[in-house]
């Protein structure tokens, strides 16, 4: 019967029909104070709903603590993209084309690698808007989906503490068996 009280509190309260079974066959040799603490054990499955509520409970609070994990993480991602967005568009590409012409002009000899480098700031300063408009995009994508899980996040009834006194109510009711049968048997 202690290996059957040891099982999980969820299976427990769903049938103690082997607890009840067990208990039937033993009841007129344990004595009257085991038989007590035995009983309750055996008819656990009245706290059935309270029990599946709280064990339900906990796991819709964890899944919120996930969900609201995510969203903060969207969150914090989008404000990333948007500062990398302000930071491209307030940069001044143009002035590095502008101080290699003139070091073209100045210095002959340097002349194909300087014009190398300018076509190499051209293509840049051409891709930026493109590479703006993705940015701007990935941010809009990041805010919509931290909104969206905002939006399914919702409120577990009562409180953590109430449920956890339901499911430590329900592990006492199988404890007592269980101490009584290791105080009945020496243990």
């Amino acid at each position: 019967m202690r290996i059957l009280l040891q099982d999980d509190i969820g299976r427990l309260v769903e049938d103690a029909s082997p607890i009840r079974r067990l208990l039937s066959d033993i009841k007129g040799r344990l004595p009257e104070e085991t038989i007590e603490s035995l009983e309750p054990a055996a008819y656990i499955e009245s706290i059935q709903t309270p029990v599946f509520r709280a064990l339900r409970h906990m796991a819709d609070r964890a899944q919120l603590a996930k969900t609201q994990e995510e969203a903060d993480s969207y969150k914090r991602r989008a404000q990333e993209v948007h500062q990398r967005i302000n930071f491209l568009e307030s940069s001044r590409p143009d002035i590095v084309i502008d101080r290699l012409k003139r070091r073209r002009a100045e210095l002959a000899k340097e002349m194909e690698q300087v014009t190398k480098d300018i076509a190499a700031e051209e293509k840049k300063l051409q891709e930026l808007p493109s590479v703006i408009a993705g940015l701007k995009q990935e941010r809009q994508n990041l805010a919509c989906e931290a909104i969206r899980l905002r939006h399914h996040i919702s409120e577990v009834p009562g409180s953590a503490n109430d449920d956890q006194r339901v499911l430590d109510s329900a592990d006492q009711i199988r404890q007592r068996p269980i101490a009584a049968i290791d105080a009945f048997l020496g243990l």
